[in-house]
């Protein structure tokens, strides 16, 4: 059995390496023209690292899906590996409707804020003049 004192270290590692590894990414990713694009890779990615699934063989522990998935293929089969398969498909289409309806909201609040900016075009700027006398 697996002694829990272990067991908590464990995800404290985990967590702490993947918050790392997400702040990583995402600052990579901040650059990327299409905002669309940009917040679903980051919620991707982010859900990718985190979401927990059981362990296929003690179901009172959770383990990351994706590696515990990766394992039970290798180990047992496909077949073993499917249940994970299907929630980490869902959930990756979940961080794309969350990264259309964050690249939505952000995007409109910052459309708001730069046309608040700007001067009006109307208005004619006096250009200084320069003599050559």
């Amino acid at each position: 059995m697996v002694d829990i004192s272990d067991y908590r270290l464990a995800w404290q590692v985990y967590l702490g390496v993947g918050l790392l590894a997400s702040v990583i990414w995402c600052m990579l990713l901040r650059r990327l023209p299409v905002p669309v694009l940009r917040y679903w890779l980051m919620t991707a990615g982010v859900v990718f690292l985190f979401l927990p699934a059981r362990h296929p063989d003690v179901p009172d522990l959770w383990v990351p899906s994706a590696g515990a998935a990766v394992l039970s293929i290798l180990t047992e089969g496909l077949e073993s590996a499917v249940p994970m398969l299907v929630t980490i498909g869902a959930a990756q289409i979940l961080a794309l409707l969350v990264g259309i309806l964050l690249a939505y909201v952000l995007s409109g609040d910052s459309k708001k804020k730069v046309s608040a900016a700007k001067p009006p075009a109307d208005r004619a700027r006096a250009e200084p003049e320069i003599g050559l006398d």
